[in-house]
């Protein structure tokens, strides 16, 4: 997969965006990354969700199905699944952000070379 050309192109175009940024001081959070990266990130994700089945999530499909899987449980089961979620919602955001301090690392360690 990472041998794929449009992985490759991808990642490499969001690598130098980051490494930009870097290298002028523009150290951005997990959601100005993100923004920093588009339109590539999102095609590379796109890229990502059609090779391979272990990456083909639903984003646009997923908060009407989390709404009606909420609306079917009764009121105890739903703070659960509330907090299940939002535990979630707070790992990935963890997550992201993690990866965005490693790509930062990465970037100010190639600037100095």
């Amino acid at each position: 997969m990472s041998q794929n050309p449009d992985v490759v192109r991808l990642s490499s175009a969001c690598a130098a965006r980051l490494k930009g940024a870097v290298l002028t001081n523009e150290a951005p959070d997990a959601a100005a990354g993100a923004r920093l990266l588009e339109p590539d990130f999102g095609a590379l994700l796109d890229t990502l969700r059609a090779l391979d089945p272990r990456f083909d999530f639903d984003r646009n499909g997923r908060p009407a199905a989390i709404h009606a899987v909420r609306e079917a449980l009764p009121a105890t089961e739903r703070e659960i699944f509330d907090a299940i979620v939002e535990d979630h919602t707070c790992e990935v955001a963890a997550v992201q952000q993690a990866m965005l301090l490693v790509a930062q690392a990465c970037a100010r360690q190639v600037g100095t070379d």
